[in-house]
């Protein structure tokens, strides 16, 4: 039985990182990467999008016609039907660039596009910490609040392709990102201290032991936990998969996060539902890129 191989591109306004998966989720070669120059022509940034490609093929010692295809994670909003990006803040040469069909044409074989929201969440649903469960919600906590649901390792897109674009939803005062992503660690941070200092300082300060810190950490958990109720309420998910930069003080913020989830949940989610840490790392973007593809059986178009 020959190998599946795809290249998965990580997309994103700061750096491209590809690499070539096998159909377990083990990097055949090397990553490529380069940065994405947001301000250049599109044609520049496909160009290096397909680049990135041929170098790592040409790492792992095959050719571009060995991949079954390339899957890219991108930012969005898209057009998940044809692979358009639509109007990327971070890219904004590119709005309205045909990217599916565009590095198709560069490179010969088929190309899906997809946001990387939904990419972290099929990654881990296929390779990493979700990969038992039947129904995932992969939430990313970092600059911004990302959110991707993957039901029998198929992501579940919506009728317009923008489920699980949850950060915009109401909390309180302000959303769910205000409060769940690094935004909130922040607000929390500075409301018990009365000091400014930024997410990954606040992280320092607790393992240094700062009472203010932890106690912010845990503050920061139970709002969490709260705004992921609303996400089981709804999708009754097998697990919630948490990664992105926040996810680094998992042992802060963990605990009081499932406590506030399991009080604000129905019974039956309640016992059922896990809360685990995302498990791929640096890699999530191009294993989850790449699991457009091998989520699906080999015949698959």
């Amino acid at each position: 039985m020959t190998k599946r191989l795809v290249a998965g591109i990580d997309f994103g306004g700061t750096k491209i990182r590809t690499a070539i998966v096998d159909e377990v989720g083990n990097l055949v070669g090397e990553v490529a990467e380069e940065a994405t120059g947001a301000t250049r022509r599109p044609e520049q940034i496909a160009d290096t999008m397909a680049a990135t490609v041929r170098s790592a093929v040409r790492s792992a010692h095959l050719d571009v016609r060995d991949l079954e295809g390339v899957g890219v994670g991108s930012p969005g909003p898209l057009d998940l039907t044809t692979g358009t990006l639509l109007s990327p803040p971070n890219l904004p040469t590119m709005w309205g660039y045909p990217l599916s069909a565009e590095l198709r044409a560069r490179l010969g074989v088929p190309v899906r596009v997809n946001n990387d929201g939904n990419c972290f969440a099929l990654g881990e649903a296929v390779f990493g910490s979700g990969r038992d469960a039947r129904i995932v919600v992969g939430v990313t906590l970092g600059t911004g609040f990302g959110c991707g649901i993957v039901v029998e390792r198929k992501i579940f897109e919506g009728a317009t392709g923008t489920a699980a674009e949850v950060w915009c939803s109401p909390y309180r005062e302000a959303t769910f990102e205000e409060y769940g992503s690094a935004k909130g660690l922040v607000r929390c941070y500075r409301r018990i201290s009365g000091f400014e200092a930024e997410g990954q300082e606040i992280f320092r300060r607790a393992q240094a032991g700062e009472t203010a810190a932890v106690e912010a950490w845990r503050e920061y958990g139970t709002h969490l936990g709260i705004i992921l109720s609303y996400l089981v309420n709804i999708l009754d998910p097998d697990v919630i998969v948490v990664g992105g930069s926040v996810a680094a003080g998992w042992g802060f913020f963990a605990d009081p996060a499932l406590r506030s989830l399991r009080a604000n949940v129905n019974p039956r989610p309640r016992e059922h539902v896990r809360l685990v840490k995302a498990s791929l790392g640096d890699l999530a973007g191009v294993l989850g890129a790449a699991a457009l593809f091998l989520a699906e059986p080999a015949t698959a178009a």
